[in-house]
């Protein structure tokens, strides 16, 4: 009895004593217990990173896999179903060196002859072993190390080929599956520096005024995701500490960006979502990136801005994203890794400027809801984070940091020269960027001649004596010639056109374009959620006409003139809607400002008050996973586009390694080949050749965009290359003509690719 009456006494002490502890030794304490459950965890969940399988029994081959020497299924009743290969068969998982550092690979093979032939294993073109398979067995093999500078990983077999009975294929060996599977390792950058990131982080978050609970609310989530990423996600073109990084370093700006604790944490999540989008997702290069590349590469080398030395033609159309890549060559940096670096970044600067302008437009959380829309783009995903390697994403943030500025010019009522200069200047290295920078200058010029400061006047009849009473219309203008002018001097100087070739080679379909370029816009509408758009006209309801005197006025402006723009050339032939892409922050800001202004409607009805965030919440979930799961359909096809830019480098290396200095290639995918080739490359599109940009085509704006144009007698018989691939001969319309001045060769690539090429008679 003494001992209970006591216990109330010890349990008072006990709290004060807690009480007395430093409140600095609680957050150490939460840190410390942090940092252990991310070690532990970090450690236990790569002790068997998830196989790959390539099950060659089924009908689809649906796979991450990259197959080549590969026959069709097949069934008879003694090996059931199977697929021959040739005498050649290699599969690849792209970037599989980026999951795992070794990989342990089974095969189910039979030679499906009476006397076979051996077969040799080969691993990145190094042999493991050579075995006789006489009947079906499991092969396992230790796959060598990743060679330096690629980071795919490839598993050959070879044998010599046979012909059987009356099957005129050349057959190599029966197969049924085929595994990679990685093996365990200590992944020592991620279990021992992103703890400190974290603290870093969590340090951050108190120093910006969050609480203990509130700085373990933005950590603890975050680290769960980025542990289940880990442990989960595949091969990415990055390493996994790479995407961590952006991840943590998205959070940080998060963290000073905004001030709500649900806001930093929701800036981080989709900051983690963009920065692993290409693990997540199949990541991809177009071929028209290599072209700008091979721009870059002659620019380092000392042969002049080209494409083929002492051939002047402007077969870009980024000037500014070219001087970049010629940088990054300079500095002995590989192009192709920094476009996937930089797509990224692009990303999340355009998720988390995107947050901030609509914060200060209409509070942090709708800033939130454009900021949803951002991050599941698809489309702004594709041409950015998930490769692409193109200026898009580039040219995107600069028109969203221009928006951003002029739209303080436009709310600060006063000083407005700095802000109007530095807008001027945004404008110019957008339009050094892609040529539409110049349609954004004249938009918003126009805007800034017809718009009242005081918000009083946007009528057309006032322009001229608006442009009388703004005299800080020449801190717009003046700023962009500065840097335009001399630039397009040097470009006729240098290439003889003012519009770079690009231009001719794409447009003169006329009207012929518009009903593509309609086609391509409602494409586009659909993956922004289709009707749903037409929410983004709500915040004109309370208003409309003080509604267009305000920033919404100026967005829908551009967005309208854009649009027809896309519209009357016709748009592009990328998959996403590439044109579309830096409009689509712009289009989430209007979306979550007409959201806001009708739930605010509906939240004054009391019928309606109960069910309206159940109905927001509901709308913005599945417009999330719709968004975000649309890009099944175009998966398979990202995939095929990025596997023939890899088997066009491997032509390029054939050049690069056997062609003579005076011989030259024939193209219809001009930028891995050249790039990667370096010797004289003949665009057969006419995107780098001045004669082919210019003819006149029949139909023309009725094809795929810019695939419309060519001439195959000039091929032939005036550029007259050595080399053409077997890929492109479709392209001659007089197979005899062709067939007169080449012959069909085969080459054998460094990845030991059987490829035919036409070679010029000599």
């Amino acid at each position: 009895m003494r001992a209970l009456s006591h216990a109330p006494e010890r349990t008072d002490r006990a709290i004060r004593a807690l009480s007395r502890i430093p409140a600095w030794l609680g957050e150490v304490l939460i840190i410390a217990l942090l940092l252990a459950a991310w070690v532990v965890g970090a450690s236990a969940v790569h002790h068997a990173p998830a196989p790959y399988t390539l099950d060659l029994t089924q009908p689809q081959l649906k796979t991450t896999f990259n197959l080549f020497g590969l026959y069709d299924l097949e069934y008879n009743p003694q090996f059931s179903y199977y697929r021959w290969s040739n005498g050649y068969f290699f599969v690849q998982l792209p970037s599989g060196y980026n999951l795992a550092q070794s990989y342990i690979a089974t095969v189910r093979a039979h030679a499906g002859m009476k006397q076979p032939n051996p077969l040799v294993f080969l691993g990145n073109e190094r042999p493991i072993t050579s075995v006789i398979p006489s009947t079906f067995r499991v092969y396992r093999l230790l796959l060598p190390p990743a060679p330096r500078g690629d980071a795919n990983l490839r598993l050959e077999l070879q044998t010599q080929p046979r012909i059987l009975n009356s099957d005129k294929r050349p057959l190599g060996v029966v197969l049924t599956n085929i595994k990679l599977r990685g093996l365990p390792y200590t992944d020592w950058p991620v279990q021992s520096l992103l703890p400190v990131v974290f603290v870093l982080i969590w340090g951050l978050a108190r120093w910006r005024g969050a609480g203990p609970r509130d700085a373990l609310l933005i950590c603890l989530p975050l680290g769960v995701a980025l542990l289940t990423l880990y442990a989960f996600v595949g091969p990415g073109p990055l390493p996994y500490v790479t995407l961590a990084a952006w991840s943590l370093g998205a959070a940080a700006v998060a963290i000073l960006i905004a001030r709500q604790s649900y806001a930093r944490l929701s800036l981080a999540l989709l900051g983690t979502l963009i920065s692993f989008s290409g693990m997540i997702w199949p990541s991809w290069i177009s071929d028209d990136a290599f072209i700008s590349f091979r721009y870059a590469q002659n620019l380092v080398a000392g042969n002049g801005l080209v494409y083929n030395p002492g051939e002047r033609v402007e077969g870009y159309t980024n000037f500014l994203y070219t001087m970049l890549a010629a940088l990054v060559l300079r500095l002995g940096g590989d192009p192709v890794y920094w476009t996937y670096l930089s797509g990224i970044g692009f990303a999340l600067g355009l998720l988390l400027l995107t947050y901030w302008l609509a914060a200060r437009l209409f509070g942090s959380s709708w800033a939130l809801v454009a900021a949803l829309l951002v991050a599941t783009s698809q489309s702004l995903l594709l041409h950015s984070a998930r490769g692409g390697g193109l200026e898009t994403a580039l040219f995107a943030l600069l028109l969203l940091a221009t928006v951003t500025v002029y739209l303080g010019v436009l709310r600060g009522q006063g000083q407005v020269n700095p802000a109007l200069a530095i807008t001027g200047v945004l404008l110019s290295l957008a339009t050094l960027t892609r040529p539409e920078g110049a349609l954004l200058m004249a938009i918003t010029a126009f805007h800034y001649m017809t718009y009242d400061l005081t918000g009083a006047d946007l009528r057309p009849g006032a322009i001229v004596h608006t442009i009388r009473r703004k005299g800080g219309l020449g801190a717009l203008i003046g700023p962009y010639l500065l840097l335009i002018v001399p630039f397009f001097i040097w470009r006729y100087s240098y290439y003889g056109d003012l519009l770079p070739n690009t231009f001719y080679a794409k447009t003169g379909g006329g009207l012929r374009a518009v009903p593509r370029g309609l086609a391509y816009s409602w494409g586009f509408a659909q993956t922004m959620g289709g009707p749903l758009l037409l929410l983004g006209l709500g915040g004109l309801i309370p208003d409309w006409r003080n509604a267009l005197r305000s920033w919404r006025g100026y967005i829908l402006l551009l967005l309208g003139v854009y649009t027809a723009y896309i519209i009357a050339v016709g748009g592009d032939h990328f998959r996403g809607e590439r044109f579309f892409v830096p409009l689509v922050s712009l289009f989430a800001i209007l979306f979550a400002d007409g959201l806001a202004q009708i739930v605010r409607y509906a939240m004054a009805r009391p019928t309606l008050r109960l069910v309206t965030p159940v109905l927001v919440a509901v709308l913005l979930s599945a417009y999330s996973l719709y968004a975000l799961e649309r890009t099944r359909s175009l998966d398979t096809i990202i995939q095929r586009l990025d596997e023939s830019v890899w088997l066009w480098r491997e032509i390029g290396w054939w050049m690069a390694d056997n062609a003579g200095p005076d011989e030259s290639i024939a193209v219809s995918g001009a930028g891995a080949i050249a790039y990667y080739g370096q010797h004289t490359t003949i665009d057969m599109l006419g995107l780098t050749d001045h004669h082919i940009a210019r003819v006149v085509m029949p139909n023309m704006g009725t094809g795929a965009a810019g695939h419309e144009k060519h001439d195959p007698a000039y091929v032939l018989n005036e550029r007259r290359p050595t080399y053409i691939p077997d890929l492109w001969q479709d392209y001659f319309t007089n197979q005899a003509a062709l067939r007169a001045n080449y012959y069909l060769i085969t080459i054998k690539t460094r990845y030991g690719r059987e490829l035919v090429l036409w070679k010029r008679r000599s």
